[in-house]
Order: structure tokens, then C-alpha cells, then sequence
């Protein structure tokens, strides 16, 4: 049995067992290095899956080698309608790609449009947190 799910893409078995998002509340995506997946030719396989608020495994596919979780984000969220699912990531993923792709897909014309209409170069920040933490600097400004 091991052998065959180790031959099986680990996308694909995710896929295959997995949830639609539709209607969860809340969707994390994370990424681990499968252990034990590593040999003597291949590095270790690095998963990046999406999980419901219950638990719920929704897909996961490989991150290819020499490259990071930042470019299979869209493509692991892509085939799914998240309208109102709140989704998390870690920080690896605070990038501005993923946040438009997760809040306004070019499919809502009208509210893009609404969007990019709005005077976000006078917004100001009304709070400022300076911490460090994990040994850096961290500065979050928080806008109206």
C-alpha cells in the first residue's frame, strides 16, 4: 500500500479525496517538506496545501524543485470559487499577486474597476507597530 501512494502524484490524491471550499468559512494554506521523501538524486518533496477551518483537506500539489511556494499559490487556489471564505497564509505569502488574486479576480469587472477607482495614495495610516521578533524588524501600519 505505501508503495503505491508513494508512486500516486500527491496532488492528485488530494484531489481525489479532498473538499470543495464552498461554503467553509475559513481556508489555511501551508507548505511542508514531506519527510522521509528525499533520496540520494531528489530533494525532499515540498507539498503546499489548502485546509478548511474543520480540517477538511481541500487540494495540495508538489512545489517543483528549485523554486518556493510563492509561485504554485494561485494555481493551488485557481480551480475554486473562495466568494466568501477567508483564507490565510504565512507570511511567505504577503505578497500583492496573492492579494488581488484572492480579493478581486479579473472575472468582477466592475468591482475592480470600483477598486482601482478608489484614492488609496491619500489613505494614512492610523496606527503604527514596531516589534522584533525571530531576529528582525517588523513594522505593520493599519489603514482605515
Amino acid at each position: 500500500m505505501r508503495r503505491i501512494l508513494n508512486a500516486v502524484c500527491p496532488g492528485g490524491l488530494a484531489d481525489l479525496l479532498g473538499t470543495d471550499p464552498a461554503g467553509a468559512g475559513t481556508l489555511a494554506v501551508d507548505g511542508k517538506s514531506a519527510r522521509g521523501s528525499r533520496t540520494v538524486t531528489s530533494p525532499a518533496a515540498h507539498l503546499l496545501a489548502a485546509m478548511t477551518g474543520a480540517g477538511q483537506t481541500v487540494t495540495q500539489l508538489r512545489v517543483p524543485d528549485k523554486t518556493n511556494e510563492i509561485t504554485c499559490f494561485a494555481a493551488l487556489l485557481e480551480p475554486f470559487d473562495l466568494a466568501g471564505v477567508t483564507a490565510t497564509a504565512d507570511a511567505l505569502h504577503i505578497q500583492r499577486a496573492h492579494a488581488r488574486f484572492l480579493v478581486v479576480k479579473a472575472n468582477q469587472p466592475g468591482l475592480l474597476r470600483q477598486l482601482r477607482a478608489l484614492p488609496w495614495k491619500h489613505a494614512t495610516a492610523r496606527r503604527y507597530d514596531r516589534e522584533t521578533g525571530h531576529g528582525r524588524k517588523e513594522t505593520r501600519a493599519t489603514r482605515p
